[in-house]
């Protein structure tokens, strides 16, 4: 049993003027797919893959992970096939060394995979477009190619959604808040409501990587002294993170990726720098784990916030 791969050339750059175009065009994409295949993958799906995680946006069938839920990119077939910008197709995975394809086989009844990596037109990978079957299947090399194209088609509108979805998010943070701390004259915690959910409004259905830290600052006797634990958090955020005070002596940051950042790495930066502004501060983060809510991530971040106030860690 081999592993075959074909070369599609890609299309175009392309314009997409439609705001809501990336759910149409990959239910489109997936039941096309299906109807081509027949019988030969009766699982197809789109994955988004940010750093090492692997994540379903949209699936036809029974798909092999439940839609929304966080996967191990080292865990996944798309991992060790994909190596290249072009459809790859495993006939029988129960036939190959490799223990990934072997476990992922046995875990998910699985024997047969196509699959091609989504590229950004710069070759960012940001997702997958995967096939799946419960029977091996004989190659097909028309189907590769379409695979392949479809993949690269996706690539541009992935890239251009994400694109957007970072700009109103620029946006958004820049505008005022609706309503404002007293004190300290940044979003109080209805405001930090507000910014959670229009993050979840912008990035969930991409399952966009974001960061959500609470900080308290400690016991600080003056007002003139939390205003300006305020002002030391928020120059630490800079602009690739966004402040709220959420409580008394606490104050909750939400974190993004950027151009050329991942939202891990703005988070630890923050961490970071906080450390050096307000060293008597404590911490706790938690980060969006798929199309998990940030609501419920701002809820882990305070679990975590507990641990550090018990001088667990």
């Amino acid at each position: 049993m081999t592993i075959t791969a074909v070369r599609a050339e890609r299309p175009a750059e392309l314009s997409v003027h439609d705001e809501h175009l990336w759910s149409p065009v990959t239910e489109f994409t997936l039941a096309g797919l299906t109807a081509d295949a027949g019988d030969a993958f009766e699982m197809w799906g789109l994955a988004r893959v940010a750093g090492r995680s692997w994540t379903l946006l949209s699936a036809t069938g029974s798909p092999v992970a439940a839609v929304g839920e966080e996967q191990r990119w080292d865990d996944t077939i798309c991992s060790v096939t994909q190596t290249g910008p072009d459809a790859v197709h495993v006939g029988d995975l129960r036939r190959r060394k490799d223990p990934v394809l072997r476990a992922a086989s046995e875990r998910w009844g699985l024997r047969a995979y196509v699959g091609a990596p989504v590229l950004s037109p710069a070759g960012e990978r940001l997702g997958s477009l995967c096939g799946w079957s419960a029977t091996p299947s004989a190659d097909d090399e028309r189907l590769r190619s379409r695979v392949t194209r479809h993949a690269h088609f996706l690539g541009t509108t992935l890239a251009r959604e994400l694109r957007q979805v970072r700009e109103d998010r620029l946006a958004g943070w820049a505008a005022p808040p609706a309503t404002r701390d007293s004190l300290t004259r940044m979003p109080d915690r209805r405001a930090w409501g507000q910014l959670l959910q229009d993050e979840d409004e912008r990035g969930r259905p991409l399952a966009e990587p974001a960061a959500v830290t609470v900080v308290d600052v400690g016991a600080i006797g003056s007002t003139r002294g939390l205003r300006r634990a305020g002002q030391a958090l928020a120059e630490v955020a800079g602009a690739s993170s966004t402040v709220a005070r959420t409580g008394a002596r606490q104050f909750a940051v939400l974190s993004c990726a950027v151009e050329g950042r991942s939202a891990v790495a703005v988070a630890d930066a923050v961490l970071t720098d906080l450390a050096d502004a307000l060293p008597q501060a404590r911490s706790g983060r938690s980060l969006r784990r798929g199309q998990t809510p940030l609501g419920d991530v701002w809820a882990a971040a305070e679990a975590d916030l507990l641990v550090a106030r018990r001088g667990s860690r």
